[in-house]
């Protein structure tokens, strides 16, 4: 399988109740470990991965690995914030089908990365004191 390599940059505040810890904010995998991203430019938070292509046609790209969740056809990512306790207290899907196929293929072809930017600067939490997550779409292109 090819590897598709992949950087996604949070320039965002986190959640609306949370008290940041080191390695309490990451990009998650599969067995729930945060893996703490890197600092950008103007406080943003770099994260630098890859991911294997299992399939590519000419509609969709089915990405596999340690950072892909999902059903085949509806892959995400995962940002994780973890409270003191250790339970996460917000957790953010970004879907990895805005992903298109002539993306993934230039993307190898050149051996170039892919780039999103997560922009998440308000931050809001229910009236009970929950954090809202959900999903963020992000745009990717060639970096």
């Amino acid at each position: 399988m090819e590897s598709l390599h992949l950087r996604l940059i949070y320039d965002g505040k986190g959640p609306a109740i949370w008290t940041p810890a080191p390695g309490a904010f990451g990009l998650q995998d599969k067995a729930a470990v945060l893996h703490v991203g890197k600092p950008g430019r103007t406080g943003t938070i770099v994260f630098d991965f890859a991911l294997q292509v299992k399939s590519l046609d000419a509609t969709q790209v089915v990405l596999v690995g340690d950072f892909a969740h999902g059903k085949p056809a509806e892959r995400f990512l995962y940002l994780g914030w973890r409270n003191a306790a250790g339970a996460f207290a917000q957790r953010l899907k970004l879907p990895l089908h805005t992903i298109t196929p002539d993306q993934a293929r230039e993307a190898i072809d050149r051996r170039r990365t892919l780039t999103a930017t997560l922009v998440d600067h308000h931050p809001r939490a229910t009236t009970t004191g929950a954090n809202i997550g959900g999903t963020r779409s992000v745009a990717w292109s060639l970096a």
